[in-house]
């Protein structure tokens, strides 16, 4: 602008008309760009833009804490109940047993297999013993073990009781006994029978004979016949009393010798009774000292499932009383979760809510996450500070990855419970809320 007003000065009127004239027709034909001609009506509706998406775009949202699987029928782990030497291994990993197989034997001064095998007679006789039937004490021997160890003692106790309740049971004595008295006791009330008949005759012949004695005493009375005569009928009616009392005099011995059998029968029955208690009681103190015997040298299932190995284990292996030897992963387990959440936003979890679990020993990158779903939630903080928060896994230990994971013991991670939509403005404006307050 100098270099023209300066050429202005020295140039002519004419020349200086022409100048100015030239740069006022450039200002005025210059055109500005799209942007500044538009630009604060395309600010306005970015602002506007961001206005509806920050009311349209909601996201919940995560309220995060650790958990732990617990499954409704936990494995059972199997420990070793005794000091010395694992003899042996009779079920290898990953395999399925039912309940009370024997796993492994661990050292004794007794064989194990034949303490198995008067379990197993044991247990086949036992239900009929319990209910009064010996009948399988006849049918089914018992076998004849001679190496039980501490067990043998009461071995040879049940087995001499055995012995003698096989004697009163069978067809020895007492039964012979018990027979040949219930036939006295029979023949006795068949005794009876006739003597009561035969004393309801005499009754009858007694009450005829009366009947003559009453009419031949009105006879005397008149003087009809003679005193003698009528004491003959006197005597006769003195007899057929006498024989009436005779009569009633061997019912009541027969009914003391019926008692008599009786009684004798009644003692019968208690000593076989006695024999019964005394053959059972032997039963059991040698199943209880047995099962005592296997819990601590014979280590079984105790349910069905898929038996696993919690450390190597080789047979002759030293061990130490509680050592941990397998677990029994039980068929249809049911699992869930155990969280514990912090403060922060536990007010807005509630039941029903998806919540993310996160294994730390199977990264979510490689497997997956498994889904779950708040069950319930405490309304009680622990001792940590935090609230347990119950979470049923939707599709059990499937990931959505669609991969399965194997249950174990102290299986933990992290989650992230899935709460209610917000608004990104609410968000906004409680930021905007909480900086004001400060």
């Amino acid at each position: 602008m100098d270099t023209i007003k300066n050429e202005l000065a020295y140039s002519g009127p004419d020349k200086a008309q022409g100048a100015f004239s030239d740069e006022i027709r450039e200002i005025i034909q210059y055109r500005p760009g799209w942007f500044i001609r538009k630009g604060s009506l395309v600010f306005l509706l970015v602002i506007l833009l961001v206005i509806m998406l920050a009311f349209a775009i909601k996201y919940p949202d995560m309220v995060k804490g650790t958990f732990r699987v617990t499954a409704l029928n936990a494995p059972k782990i199997l420990v070793a109940t005794t000091e010395g030497r694992l003899e042996k291994l009779l079920v290898p990993t990953g395999t399925v047993v039912k309940k009370d197989q024997p796993l492994a034997f661990l050292q004794s001064n007794a064989a194990h297999t034949e303490v198995l095998q008067l379990r197993d007679w044991i247990s086949q006789a036992e239900s009929s013993i319990e209910t009064g039937n010996l009948e399988i004490i006849r049918s089914n021997p018992l076998p004849l073990l001679a190496k039980l160890g501490e067990l043998q003692p009461s071995y040879e106790e049940f087995r001499i009781s055995l012995q003698e309740t096989r004697e009163v049971m069978g067809s020895g004595y007492y039964q012979q006994k018990k027979k040949a008295l219930a036939g006295d006791i029979e023949y006795i009330r068949q005794l009876q029978q006739n003597l009561q008949q035969q004393k309801q005759l005499q009754q009858q012949d007694y009450a005829l004979q009366k009947q003559e004695h009453d009419a031949d005493k009105k006879l005397e009375e008149e003087k009809v016949i003679a005193p003698i005569e009528f004491n003959k009928d006197k005597s006769k009616l003195l007899n057929k009393e006498k024989e009436i009392l005779s009569t009633g005099t061997e019912v009541i011995s027969g009914e003391v010798s019926r008692n008599n059998k009786y009684r004798e029968m009644l003692d019968i029955q208690k000593y076989i009774s006695d024999q019964q208690i005394k053959f059972q009681s032997a039963l059991l103190v040698l199943k209880s000292r047995m099962d005592d015997w296997i819990r601590k040298y014979i280590v079984t299932a105790p349910e069905s499932g898929t038996l696993e190995y919690l450390s190597f284990l080789n047979e002759n292996q030293y061990l130490v009383p509680g050592q941990e030897l397998f677990y029994i992963q039980s068929p249809g387990d049911s699992y869930f979760a155990e969280m514990h959440a912090g403060q922060n936003g536990i007010g807005k979890v509630k039941a029903g809510q998806k919540v993310i679990l996160r294994l730390a020993g199977y990264p979510s990158e490689e497997f997956g996450y498994i889904e779950g779903k708040v069950s319930s939630v405490s309304n009680i903080p622990n001792a940590n500070d935090s609230f347990l928060v119950k979470v049923d896994l939707v599709n059990g230990l499937k990931t959505h990855y669609n991969r399965m994971v194997y249950f174990r013991n102290g299986l933990a991670g992290y989650g992230e419970i899935v709460t209610d939509n917000r608004k990104l403005a609410d968000r906004l404006m409680g930021n905007l809320r909480r900086a004001s307050a400060r």
